[in-house]
């Protein structure tokens, strides 16, 4: 089984929401994930920033467990590479991302 979560806001609350979401799909074992990517937009980038509050947590997940984050959302907010966590991947759009993810049986959960 594979996964894509889809978020686009800046909300704690949200992102805390994603953070437990992706635990307790790692933590089900009847579930048998294989893979789950995680694709940031609009203000969700700020997520993936090293200073960021969920960066401890989001370093602490499997590998199996892919960020990517939109590069037009990273420029709209004025940041940069230098300033996001290794394990996130930038790329060219989040919204092209996520249809390349679902075309290739990935099952979207957008939170």
């Amino acid at each position: 089984m594979r996964t894509v979560f889809h978020l686009s806001t800046d909300d704690t609350d949200r992102q805390s929401e994603l953070l437990g979401n992706i635990q307790n799909l790692l933590d089900d074992e009847e579930t048998g994930v294989e893979n789950i990517a995680v694709v940031l937009n609009a203000e969700a980038v700020t997520m993936i920033q090293k200073e960021s509050e969920a960066s401890e947590f989001i370093t602490e997940f499997p590998e199996k467990v892919s960020f990517y984050a939109c590069s037009n959302s990273l420029e709209n907010a004025g940041l940069d590479e230098s300033g996001t966590l290794e394990r996130a991947t930038k790329i060219s759009s989040g919204v092209g991302k996520l249809t390349k993810l679902q075309d290739s049986g990935y099952s979207y959960i957008r939170i």
